[in-house]
């Protein structure tokens, strides 16, 4: 099986002998290679519009959650704006440092540290994806 993709050798070329598939007439020397088509010209671009799907919906989920958990939970003082900003700026790793989760000693102040840690690797987690799922673009 392996035969089929090396290409002729020179005396196959010049003896005439149609190995590989290549089409020779005797008199040529060039190699030729027998490469198979494919019925599928785009192969491996079939879950190409699921990934981008799915990044979208990740993404998504992320605002979603940066909305639900800052104004109503961790920083009540944030409006739904702030949320954005925030959730943004973390998943674009720029991170001015104008807005910061208030920590405390206390429950809330030990949770929201805690879930910012995992809001900012999933938010990088995200972003390298997505940048993977445009690169194959």
């Amino acid at each position: 099986k392996m035969r089929e993709f090396l290409p002729m050798k020179s005396s196959e070329a010049e003896n005439g002998v149609k190995g590989n598939g290549g089409i020779s007439n005797g008199k040529s020397k060039q190699k030729r290679w027998n490469i198979p088509l494919t019925s599928k010209p785009f192969q491996g671009f079939e879950n190409l519009q699921s990934t981008i799907y799915y990044c979208t919906l990740a993404i998504s989920l992320y605002f979603f959650l940066g909305i639900l958990a800052f104004p109503f939970w961790l920083e009540p003082k944030w409006t739904i704006i702030d949320a954005l900003y925030f959730s943004m700026t973390t998943l674009t790793t720029v991170g001015y440092g104008d807005l910061v989760v208030s920590g405390g000693s206390n429950l809330r102040g030990i949770l929201g540290k805690a879930f910012v840690s995992f809001f900012n690797v999933y938010a990088v987690c995200i972003s390298v994806s997505a940048l993977g799922v445009i690169a194959k673009l």
